[in-house]
């Protein structure tokens, strides 16, 4: 799991059933993440009594500088891991895959930033969706 996540970055590939299962499992992974998180301070904010100040002032204290370090970390290995698997199941497509990446996260990225946070994220959307229904070696040279 973790090669298909974090390794074969130049050659490795991933037909659809593959790419819809790895990307449905990282979600699932960044979901439990964000749960685990909240429901720390959710307890933390019970044990306090409540006092929403007072909880406040101790999550300041807990998300020093080494607990932002260490969730910009997770957080740009979950956003590699999705890249990659994304770039895998371009380059099975026959496309070039880093670069497109690239490209894709670009314009979705001014999409957002022009529009709103919807039509960026309905944009990838659509592109996930694509991955899923264009078979391997569609664009492949030589056909």
């Amino acid at each position: 799991m973790f090669k298909t996540y974090f390794g074969d970055i130049h050659d490795g590939r991933l037909m659809r059933l593959q790419y819809l299962g790895y990307s449905i499992l990282l979600a699932v992974i960044a979901f439990g993440i964000m749960l685990m998180v909240v429901l720390a301070i959710g307890a933390g904010e019970h044990l306090i009594g409540g006092d929403l100040q007072q909880a406040q002032d101790k999550l300041r204290g807990w998300f020093s500088l080494p607990a932002i370090i260490l969730f910009g970390l997770v957080y740009l290995g979950l956003v590699f891991a999705g890249a990659n698997i994304m770039a895998k199941r371009m380059r099975d497509i026959g496309l070039p895959g880093w670069w497109l990446v690239l490209l894709i996260f670009l314009i979705t990225g001014g999409t957002t930033a022009a529009g709103s946070e919807q039509s960026g994220s309905g944009l990838y959307s659509l592109i996930w969706i694509a991955l899923l229904l264009i078979p391997g070696g569609a664009f492949a040279r030589g056909k």
